[in-house]
Protein backbone atom coordinates (compact mmCIF):
# COMPACT_ATOMS: atom_id res chain seq x y z
CA UNK A 1 0.00 0.00 0.00
CA UNK A 2 1.15 3.53 -0.70
CA UNK A 3 0.22 6.77 1.00
CA UNK A 4 0.96 10.48 0.88
CA UNK A 5 0.28 13.43 3.10
CA UNK A 6 0.02 15.81 0.21
CA UNK A 7 1.24 19.29 -0.53
CA UNK A 8 2.43 20.47 2.85
CA UNK A 9 4.04 23.83 2.12
CA UNK A 10 4.71 26.99 4.13
CA UNK A 11 1.14 28.12 3.56
CA UNK A 12 0.08 25.46 6.06
CA UNK A 13 1.01 27.97 8.74
CA UNK A 14 -2.14 29.93 7.93
CA UNK A 15 -5.02 29.55 10.34
CA UNK A 16 -7.44 28.03 7.84
CA UNK A 17 -7.44 24.20 7.72
CA UNK A 18 -5.88 22.71 4.63
CA UNK A 19 -7.31 19.91 2.52
CA UNK A 20 -4.88 17.00 2.77
CA UNK A 21 -4.57 13.91 0.65
CA UNK A 22 -4.18 10.96 2.99
CA UNK A 23 -3.68 7.24 2.39
CA UNK A 24 -1.55 4.49 3.90
CA UNK A 25 2.15 3.60 3.76
CA UNK A 26 3.23 0.22 5.05
CA UNK A 27 6.74 0.01 6.49
CA UNK A 28 7.93 -3.55 6.15
CA UNK A 29 10.04 -3.59 9.32
CA UNK A 30 7.43 -2.54 11.85
CA UNK A 31 4.03 -2.92 10.25
CA UNK A 32 3.38 0.72 11.23
CA UNK A 33 2.19 3.53 9.03
CA UNK A 34 4.37 6.42 7.97
CA UNK A 35 3.66 9.87 6.66
CA UNK A 36 5.58 11.37 3.76
CA UNK A 37 5.39 14.88 2.39
CA UNK A 38 5.39 16.05 -1.18
CA UNK A 39 5.65 19.79 -1.78
CA UNK A 40 6.84 22.28 -4.34
CA UNK A 41 10.40 21.93 -3.00
CA UNK A 42 10.60 18.24 -3.85
CA UNK A 43 12.82 18.89 -6.86
CA UNK A 44 14.98 21.52 -5.15
CA UNK A 45 18.70 21.08 -4.61
CA UNK A 46 19.95 19.66 -1.29
CA UNK A 47 21.00 23.08 0.12
CA UNK A 48 17.62 24.52 -0.79
CA UNK A 49 15.84 21.55 0.73
CA UNK A 50 17.89 21.87 3.93
CA UNK A 51 17.07 25.57 4.16
CA UNK A 52 13.39 24.84 3.65
CA UNK A 53 13.43 22.17 6.35
CA UNK A 54 15.21 24.51 8.76
CA UNK A 55 12.55 27.15 8.25
CA UNK A 56 9.94 24.66 9.46
CA UNK A 57 11.76 23.59 12.60
CA UNK A 58 10.05 23.92 15.93
CA UNK A 59 11.14 27.27 17.38
CA UNK A 60 10.21 28.07 20.95
CA UNK A 61 10.76 31.52 22.45
CA UNK A 62 13.47 31.94 25.08
CA UNK A 63 12.44 30.91 28.60
CA UNK A 64 11.23 33.63 30.96
CA UNK A 65 12.88 34.44 34.28
CA UNK A 66 12.12 31.57 36.68
CA UNK A 67 11.32 33.85 39.59
CA UNK A 68 11.09 37.62 39.33
CA UNK A 69 11.75 39.76 42.38
CA UNK A 70 9.42 42.68 42.97
CA UNK A 71 10.60 45.93 41.51
CA UNK A 72 9.19 49.31 42.36
CA UNK A 73 7.23 49.24 39.11
CA UNK A 74 5.95 45.75 39.85
CA UNK A 75 4.97 46.66 43.38
CA UNK A 76 2.95 49.63 42.20
CA UNK A 77 1.05 47.32 39.85
CA UNK A 78 0.17 44.83 42.58
CA UNK A 79 -3.33 44.55 43.95
CA UNK A 80 -4.04 46.78 46.91
CA UNK A 81 -4.83 43.87 49.24
CA UNK A 82 -1.42 42.17 48.82
CA UNK A 83 0.62 42.58 51.98
CA UNK A 84 4.36 43.22 51.66
CA UNK A 85 4.94 42.66 55.40
CA UNK A 86 4.73 38.88 55.49
CA UNK A 87 7.16 36.80 57.52
CA UNK A 88 10.10 35.15 55.79
CA UNK A 89 9.29 31.72 54.34
CA UNK A 90 11.80 29.23 55.84
CA UNK A 91 14.13 27.49 53.44
CA UNK A 92 13.66 23.80 52.63
CA UNK A 93 16.55 21.88 54.21
CA UNK A 94 15.45 18.47 52.91
CA UNK A 95 13.33 17.95 49.79
CA UNK A 96 10.39 15.54 49.71
CA UNK A 97 9.82 13.30 46.69
CA UNK A 98 6.21 13.70 45.59
CA UNK A 99 4.66 10.50 44.22
CA UNK A 100 0.91 11.06 43.84
CA UNK A 101 -1.31 14.15 43.71
CA UNK A 102 -4.94 13.48 44.62
CA UNK A 103 -7.42 16.07 43.34
CA UNK A 104 -11.12 16.28 44.11
CA UNK A 105 -14.01 18.57 43.24
CA UNK A 106 -14.99 18.63 46.91
CA UNK A 107 -13.21 18.61 50.26
CA UNK A 108 -11.78 15.24 51.26
CA UNK A 109 -13.26 14.00 54.53
CA UNK A 110 -11.23 13.09 57.61
CA UNK A 111 -11.86 9.36 57.19
CA UNK A 112 -10.65 9.36 53.59
CA UNK A 113 -7.56 11.39 54.46
CA UNK A 114 -6.75 9.01 57.29
CA UNK A 115 -7.11 5.99 54.98
CA UNK A 116 -4.81 7.58 52.38
CA UNK A 117 -2.15 8.26 55.02
CA UNK A 118 -2.15 4.59 56.03
CA UNK A 119 -1.52 3.14 52.56
CA UNK A 120 1.50 0.86 52.67
CA UNK A 121 4.70 2.70 51.73
CA UNK A 122 3.36 6.22 52.28
CA UNK A 123 5.95 8.24 54.23
CA UNK A 124 4.66 11.82 54.12
CA UNK A 125 1.49 13.62 53.07
CA UNK A 126 0.34 17.21 52.62
CA UNK A 127 -3.14 18.67 52.29
CA UNK A 128 -3.70 21.44 49.74
CA UNK A 129 -6.57 23.21 47.99
CA UNK A 130 -7.08 22.65 44.28
CA UNK A 131 -9.58 23.85 41.69
CA UNK A 132 -10.19 25.28 38.26
CA UNK A 133 -9.76 28.98 37.53
CA UNK A 134 -9.43 31.41 34.65
CA UNK A 135 -6.20 33.43 34.77
CA UNK A 136 -6.16 36.48 32.52
CA UNK A 137 -8.70 34.76 30.27
CA UNK A 138 -6.95 31.35 30.21
CA UNK A 139 -8.23 28.17 31.82
CA UNK A 140 -5.97 26.79 34.53
CA UNK A 141 -5.73 24.33 37.40
CA UNK A 142 -4.68 26.17 40.57
CA UNK A 143 -3.15 24.86 43.78
CA UNK A 144 -3.58 26.68 47.11
CA UNK A 145 -0.75 25.94 49.56
CA UNK A 146 0.97 26.95 52.77
CA UNK A 147 4.27 28.19 51.25
CA UNK A 148 6.41 26.97 54.16
CA UNK A 149 4.85 23.49 54.14
CA UNK A 150 4.71 23.05 50.37
CA UNK A 151 8.17 24.40 49.50
CA UNK A 152 10.08 21.13 50.23
CA UNK A 153 7.78 19.22 47.84
CA UNK A 154 8.91 21.17 44.78
CA UNK A 155 11.91 20.72 42.40
CA UNK A 156 15.30 21.84 43.71
CA UNK A 157 15.60 25.10 41.77
CA UNK A 158 12.04 26.10 42.62
CA UNK A 159 12.46 25.18 46.28
CA UNK A 160 15.69 27.18 46.43
CA UNK A 161 14.22 30.45 45.16
CA UNK A 162 13.54 32.69 48.16
CA UNK A 163 11.98 35.47 46.00
CA UNK A 164 9.48 32.98 44.58
CA UNK A 165 8.23 31.79 47.97
CA UNK A 166 8.12 35.30 49.42
CA UNK A 167 6.08 36.24 46.35
CA UNK A 168 3.54 33.46 47.00
CA UNK A 169 3.41 34.35 50.71
CA UNK A 170 2.62 37.98 49.80
CA UNK A 171 -0.44 36.76 47.93
CA UNK A 172 0.99 36.68 44.41
CA UNK A 173 0.54 33.92 41.85
CA UNK A 174 3.27 31.67 40.45
CA UNK A 175 2.37 30.30 37.03
CA UNK A 176 3.96 27.18 35.60
CA UNK A 177 6.69 27.76 33.05
CA UNK A 178 4.45 26.30 30.35
CA UNK A 179 1.44 28.45 31.13
CA UNK A 180 3.39 31.64 31.66
CA UNK A 181 5.21 31.03 28.41
CA UNK A 182 2.39 29.82 26.16
CA UNK A 183 -0.46 31.93 27.54
CA UNK A 184 1.85 34.98 27.50
CA UNK A 185 0.98 35.98 31.02
CA UNK A 186 2.36 39.43 31.98
CA UNK A 187 5.03 38.69 34.59
CA UNK A 188 5.03 41.32 37.33
CA UNK A 189 1.58 42.66 36.45
CA UNK A 190 -1.81 42.23 38.08
CA UNK A 191 -4.44 40.20 36.24
CA UNK A 192 -7.96 39.04 37.03
CA UNK A 193 -8.20 35.48 38.36
CA UNK A 194 -11.66 33.95 38.47
CA UNK A 195 -12.79 30.75 40.17
CA UNK A 196 -15.93 30.90 42.34
CA UNK A 197 -14.96 34.53 42.96
CA UNK A 198 -12.98 37.11 40.97
CA UNK A 199 -9.75 38.39 42.54
CA UNK A 200 -7.04 40.65 41.05
CA UNK A 201 -3.67 38.96 41.65
CA UNK A 202 -0.14 39.94 40.68
CA UNK A 203 1.85 37.34 38.72
CA UNK A 204 5.08 37.10 40.68
CA UNK A 205 6.95 34.23 39.03
CA UNK A 206 7.04 31.54 36.37
CA UNK A 207 8.30 28.23 37.78
CA UNK A 208 7.53 24.53 37.87
CA UNK A 209 6.30 22.99 41.11
CA UNK A 210 6.64 19.47 39.74
CA UNK A 211 2.92 18.68 39.82
CA UNK A 212 1.45 17.32 36.58
CA UNK A 213 -1.66 19.19 35.50
CA UNK A 214 -1.08 22.11 37.89
CA UNK A 215 -0.79 25.45 36.08
CA UNK A 216 -0.46 27.89 38.97
CA UNK A 217 0.13 28.12 42.71
CA UNK A 218 -1.19 30.65 45.22
CA UNK A 219 -1.17 30.87 49.01
CA UNK A 220 -3.88 29.19 51.03
CA UNK A 221 -5.43 32.56 51.92
CA UNK A 222 -5.59 33.50 48.23
CA UNK A 223 -7.19 30.14 47.49
CA UNK A 224 -9.91 30.91 50.04
CA UNK A 225 -10.53 34.31 48.41
CA UNK A 226 -10.91 32.58 45.04
CA UNK A 227 -13.31 30.05 46.53
CA UNK A 228 -11.15 26.93 46.10
CA UNK A 229 -12.33 24.19 48.42
CA UNK A 230 -9.99 23.47 51.36
CA UNK A 231 -8.60 19.93 51.60
CA UNK A 232 -9.59 19.22 48.01
CA UNK A 233 -6.04 18.10 47.18
CA UNK A 234 -3.65 15.68 48.84
CA UNK A 235 0.03 15.09 48.01
CA UNK A 236 1.59 11.73 48.85
CA UNK A 237 5.27 10.78 49.15
CA UNK A 238 5.97 7.05 48.83
CA UNK A 239 9.58 7.03 47.59
CA UNK A 240 10.47 3.38 48.12
CA UNK A 241 7.52 1.56 46.53
CA UNK A 242 6.14 1.13 43.03
CA UNK A 243 4.18 4.32 42.24
CA UNK A 244 1.71 2.40 40.07
CA UNK A 245 0.89 0.16 43.04
CA UNK A 246 0.37 3.19 45.28
CA UNK A 247 -1.79 4.84 42.65
CA UNK A 248 -3.93 1.70 42.35
CA UNK A 249 -4.47 1.63 46.12
CA UNK A 250 -5.26 5.35 46.15
CA UNK A 251 -7.77 4.90 43.33
CA UNK A 252 -9.49 2.06 45.20
CA UNK A 253 -10.16 4.44 48.10
CA UNK A 254 -11.46 7.30 45.95
CA UNK A 255 -14.93 7.87 44.56
CA UNK A 256 -15.96 9.11 41.13
CA UNK A 257 -15.11 12.72 41.95
CA UNK A 258 -11.42 12.24 42.76
CA UNK A 259 -8.35 11.64 40.59
CA UNK A 260 -4.82 10.41 41.36
CA UNK A 261 -2.01 11.92 39.27
CA UNK A 262 1.39 10.22 38.97
CA UNK A 263 4.19 12.65 39.83
CA UNK A 264 7.18 10.29 39.68
CA UNK A 265 8.61 8.62 36.59
CA UNK A 266 7.64 5.00 36.13
CA UNK A 267 10.03 2.42 34.74
CA UNK A 268 7.97 0.16 32.50
CA UNK A 269 9.48 -3.31 32.32
CA UNK A 270 7.82 -4.93 29.34
CA UNK A 271 8.28 -5.50 25.63
CA UNK A 272 8.21 -2.25 23.65
CA UNK A 273 6.64 -3.86 20.60
CA UNK A 274 3.56 -2.69 18.78
CA UNK A 275 0.59 -1.95 21.02
CA UNK A 276 -1.51 -0.24 18.34
CA UNK A 277 -2.94 -1.79 15.22
CA UNK A 278 -2.01 -0.44 11.80
CA UNK A 279 -5.50 1.00 11.47
CA UNK A 280 -5.18 2.81 14.82
CA UNK A 281 -1.81 4.30 13.89
CA UNK A 282 -3.14 5.48 10.53
CA UNK A 283 -6.14 7.04 12.24
CA UNK A 284 -3.95 8.89 14.74
CA UNK A 285 -1.69 10.27 11.99
CA UNK A 286 -4.51 11.18 9.63
CA UNK A 287 -6.47 12.90 12.38
CA UNK A 288 -3.45 14.94 13.45
CA UNK A 289 -2.63 15.78 9.83
CA UNK A 290 -6.13 17.12 9.25
CA UNK A 291 -5.49 19.69 12.00
CA UNK A 292 -2.49 21.21 10.19
CA UNK A 293 -3.02 24.96 9.87
CA UNK A 294 -5.22 25.29 12.96
CA UNK A 295 -3.95 27.70 15.65
CA UNK A 296 -2.17 26.81 18.86
CA UNK A 297 -4.16 28.02 21.89
CA UNK A 298 -3.07 27.25 25.44
CA UNK A 299 -5.43 24.74 27.08
CA UNK A 300 -7.47 23.97 23.94
CA UNK A 301 -8.43 20.41 23.00
CA UNK A 302 -9.96 21.00 19.55
CA UNK A 303 -11.59 20.80 17.19
CA UNK A 304 -10.77 24.36 16.08
CA UNK A 305 -7.55 24.98 18.04
CA UNK A 306 -5.10 22.95 20.12
CA UNK A 307 -2.21 23.01 22.52
CA UNK A 308 0.47 20.31 22.16
CA UNK A 309 -1.05 17.69 24.46
CA UNK A 310 -4.56 18.57 23.33
CA UNK A 311 -3.61 17.61 19.76
CA UNK A 312 -2.26 14.27 21.03
CA UNK A 313 -5.37 13.52 23.07
CA UNK A 314 -7.69 14.50 20.20
CA UNK A 315 -5.81 12.43 17.60
CA UNK A 316 -5.61 9.29 19.74
CA UNK A 317 -9.28 9.62 20.75
CA UNK A 318 -10.19 9.33 17.07
CA UNK A 319 -8.55 5.88 17.14
CA UNK A 320 -10.50 4.88 20.25
CA UNK A 321 -7.56 5.38 22.62
CA UNK A 322 -8.13 7.26 25.86
CA UNK A 323 -5.11 9.46 26.61
CA UNK A 324 -4.27 11.62 29.65
CA UNK A 325 -4.80 15.34 29.05
CA UNK A 326 -1.39 16.85 29.88
CA UNK A 327 2.05 16.07 28.46
CA UNK A 328 3.50 15.18 31.88
CA UNK A 329 0.94 12.36 32.16
CA UNK A 330 1.24 11.33 28.50
CA UNK A 331 4.91 10.67 29.32
CA UNK A 332 3.66 7.65 31.34
CA UNK A 333 1.45 6.25 28.54
CA UNK A 334 3.79 3.41 27.58
CA UNK A 335 7.38 2.14 27.56
CA UNK A 336 10.22 4.43 26.50
CA UNK A 337 12.27 3.68 23.40
CA UNK A 338 15.33 5.26 21.82
CA UNK A 339 14.72 7.91 19.20
CA UNK A 340 16.66 5.76 16.71
CA UNK A 341 13.95 3.11 17.18
CA UNK A 342 10.99 5.52 16.97
CA UNK A 343 8.05 4.42 14.83
CA UNK A 344 5.14 6.44 13.41
CA UNK A 345 2.54 6.99 16.11
CA UNK A 346 5.10 7.19 18.94
CA UNK A 347 5.11 10.30 21.11
CA UNK A 348 8.11 12.66 21.30
CA UNK A 349 8.81 14.73 24.44
CA UNK A 350 11.03 17.68 25.34
CA UNK A 351 12.39 19.49 28.42
CA UNK A 352 12.37 23.30 28.24
CA UNK A 353 11.62 24.48 31.80
CA UNK A 354 14.77 26.06 33.33
CA UNK A 355 13.33 25.68 36.85
CA UNK A 356 12.92 21.89 36.55
CA UNK A 357 15.10 20.20 33.96
CA UNK A 358 13.31 16.90 34.58
CA UNK A 359 9.86 18.29 33.83
CA UNK A 360 8.08 17.42 30.58
CA UNK A 361 7.13 20.60 28.72
CA UNK A 362 6.21 19.60 25.20
CA UNK A 363 4.89 16.66 23.16
CA UNK A 364 4.47 15.81 19.47
CA UNK A 365 3.41 12.82 17.36
CA UNK A 366 6.16 11.11 15.39
CA UNK A 367 5.18 10.71 11.73
CA UNK A 368 8.21 8.82 10.41
CA UNK A 369 11.21 9.94 8.35
CA UNK A 370 12.38 12.31 11.12
CA UNK A 371 9.16 14.33 10.79
CA UNK A 372 6.46 15.07 13.33
CA UNK A 373 2.95 16.53 13.69
CA UNK A 374 2.82 19.13 16.44
CA UNK A 375 0.97 22.09 17.92
CA UNK A 376 4.14 24.10 18.60
CA UNK A 377 3.52 27.28 20.61
CA UNK A 378 1.43 30.42 20.99
CA UNK A 379 1.33 32.42 17.77
CA UNK A 380 1.92 29.34 15.57
CA UNK A 381 -0.25 26.68 13.98
CA UNK A 382 -0.37 22.90 13.90
CA UNK A 383 2.52 21.85 11.67
CA UNK A 384 4.20 18.92 9.92
CA UNK A 385 7.90 19.65 10.53
CA UNK A 386 11.32 18.05 11.09
CA UNK A 387 12.01 16.71 14.59
CA UNK A 388 14.36 18.92 16.67
CA UNK A 389 16.62 16.79 18.87
CA UNK A 390 17.78 19.58 21.19
CA UNK A 391 16.34 19.15 24.72
CA UNK A 392 14.55 15.96 23.72
CA UNK A 393 13.42 14.06 26.82
CA UNK A 394 12.56 10.79 25.12
CA UNK A 395 10.15 8.73 23.05
CA UNK A 396 7.10 6.82 24.31
CA UNK A 397 5.38 3.97 22.48
CA UNK A 398 1.74 4.29 23.49
CA UNK A 399 0.17 1.33 25.24
CA UNK A 400 -3.62 1.89 25.24
CA UNK A 401 -4.00 -0.04 28.48
CA UNK A 402 -1.48 2.11 30.36
CA UNK A 403 -2.71 5.32 28.76
CA UNK A 404 -6.29 4.57 29.74
CA UNK A 405 -5.35 3.61 33.30
CA UNK A 406 -3.46 6.87 33.80
CA UNK A 407 -6.19 8.94 32.15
Amino acid sequence: MLSRLGTLAPRLRTAAPVALTLATVLTAASGASAVTARGHAASASKPQAAAAAASHRLALPAPPTPAAEITSAGASAAASNVSAGVSRVPRAHRLVEATILVTSNKSLGAAKLRALRHISGVKRTLTVAVGNAVIDGHRARVLGVDPAMFRPWTPRLTAGSQPLWQSIARGELTASFDMGHQARLPLGQTVMVRSRYRVPIRIGAFASVGMAGIDAVVSRSRAMELGLRPQSGFVISAPHVDPLTVRHEVASLLGAHQHAWLLRQVVVVRDAGEFLTRVQINTVLQTAAHQVGKPYVWGDEGPNSFDCSGLVQYSFAAAGIRMPRVSQQQWFAGPHVNYADARPGDLLFWHYDPTDVGDIDHVAIYAGNNMMLVAPHTGAFVEYVPVPLTNMAGVVRVDPGMAGAIA
